[in-house]
């Protein structure tokens, strides 16, 4: 069993330190690495595990999508209810669309993204290796320069600012009071303490989402989607660049999770 580590506060929010702790969630953390990884790894972008006899998913103008990202469930740490124990799971985004796949109005449209799930990985002589046929592949607007390795380890997060689940948490709380000025002579609140030391941000799987603007399931019609499949963010030593320094986040239902159902699943970026 993962034990939970000792949270880290600054003074101020020692007051809260019950409220704060109670909401504390185990997450996947992703680390990068530019080792080279094979078909079947977990990586970031490269070319993707495909067994051949399945396609290549195009966008909504009939080219080749490209992998953003690829899970192999047996790497990951086992602390995340209902998450799948093994198979492999696929993000592909259309790498020429300005908006990076994303349709505003509505996020669970699978157009020019797609997410995949094989539960059964085949073996090395059974998937496709010869990828010559993406020699047109348009890439102007992905997110994404280069492949990268991805490792993983448990951490616990409580609650971020922005994730809708703050306001469900601490409603009765008031982090409003000033506690200091910054260097600038302006009064710093306790909430801006607290985004500042409990941001949720960077690589991971389940937790609580970071956003740089807002919770898209605020809206009432993605309020269900409550599981975080799969954040990525701005990298700068990876190359990966959502916008101006944003973020992506991609959500699921429980209840489509534990039926290995990958056709409903919300996608969300946004930056400064």
């Amino acid at each position: 069993m993962t034990m939970r580590p000792h949270l880290s506060l600054p003074k101020e929010l020692e007051k809260f330190r019950k409220d704060i702790e109670s909401t504390m969630q185990p997450t996947i953390k992703i680390s990068t690495s530019t080792n080279k990884p094979t078909l079947f790894a977990s990586k970031f972008a490269g070319y993707p595990y495909l067994p051949k006899n399945f396609e290549h998913p195009i966008d909504g103008k009939g080219n080749y999508m490209k992998l953003l990202a690829q899970i192999n469930f047996e790497d990951l740490p086992r602390v995340l209810n209902d998450m799948p124990q093994k198979g492999m799971l696929q993000i592909f985004l259309s790498g020429d669309d300005d908006v990076m796949g994303l349709d505003f109005n509505n996020q669970t449209n699978q157009k020019n993204f797609r997410v995949i799930y094989h539960e059964d990985i085949l073996k090395e002589g059974e998937v496709t290796t010869d990828f010559s046929y993406m020699t047109t592949f348009e890439d102007e607007h992905f997110p994404i320069g280069d492949e990268v390795s991805l490792s993983f380890s448990v951490n616990f997060e409580a609650v971020s600012t922005p994730d809708r689940a703050f306001d469900e948490f601490y409603g009765e709380l008031d982090f409003e009071e000033i506690v200091g000025e910054d260097e600038n002579g302006d009064e710093i609140t306790l909430l801006e303490l607290y985004e500042e030391n409990l941001s949720n941000e960077g690589h991971k799987i389940g937790g609580y989402a970071f956003f740089t603007q807002s919770d898209p399931r605020e809206d009432r019609s993605y309020k269900h989607y409550d599981v975080l499949l799969l954040q990525i963010d701005t990298d700068d030593d990876n190359e990966i660049m959502w916008g101006d320094c944003g973020v992506a986040n991609f959500f699921i239902k429980v209840e489509d999770l534990k039926k290995l159902d990958f056709s409903n699943v919300l996608y969300n970026w946004d930056c400064h």
